[in-house]
């Protein structure tokens, strides 16, 4: 039978009861931190945006439209991380955060749908002024230049960031080096969760 943890007196109690004397990690062990979450939430996007961009091509190209928009999908990702941690930063989505896991989820991946649907317009909007074109010109590139298509790709993004905030917050709960090792380790797994109120 495992060992699982008391709170009952001394040293120990103290740090798993979350208090002051547990030392808080320093600059290197933050940047480090940070640097994983963001390859995570870059290669995440990747590859979210390449599907949707060879889905794009085979469908412009089923049109006789010459289109390879794939060498911008880790460009585009990048800059979209960036976007994604200063939403993180300024604490969008985590108005539901001691609700259930699934309602956070879904309320995280909508507002952060909204965040990238917004930026992605406004990006669009900006490259249509610097080559000194109409703005309608760029919302012909984004959702078919129409409300129902701007609302279609807020759609996929809300669908497509689903289950990372989900893988996310499992993390979060269980700890990010318990859900690693679960999903990427192989071999028969057991873990017990305890919770605490």
């Amino acid at each position: 039978m495992p060992d699982i943890p008391t709170q009952a007196g001394g040293a120990d109690a103290s740090v798993a009861a979350g208090s002051p004397d547990k030392p808080k990690p320093g600059l290197k062990e933050r940047a480090i931190s940070n640097g994983k979450k963001a390859l995570i939430m870059m290669l995440y996007l990747w590859g979210f945006l390449a599907v949707l961009n060879l889905h794009k091509t085979v469908v412009l190209q089923q049109q006789h439209i010459d289109y390879n928009g794939l060498g911008w999908g880790l460009i585009n990702a990048v800059i979209l991380v960036k976007v994604m941690l200063v939403a993180d930063d300024l604490k969008v989505g985590t108005r539901l955060r001691r609700k259930s896991l699934i309602y956070h989820t879904l309320y995280a991946s909508f507002w952060f749908a909204v965040v990238l649907v917004a930026f992605h317009i406004l990006e669009g909007a900006v490259m249509a002024l610097v080559r000194d074109k109409p703005l309608s010109d760029s919302l012909d590139d984004f959702g078919a230049g129409d409300l129902r298509g701007v609302l279609s790709i807020g759609a996929i993004a809300f669908v497509g960031l689903t289950p990372f905030f989900l893988f996310r917050e499992i993390g979060r709960v269980i700890g990010e080096e318990q859900l690693w090792r679960l999903v990427f380790k192989r071999g028969e797994r057991k873990f017990t969760l305890l919770a605490q109120d």
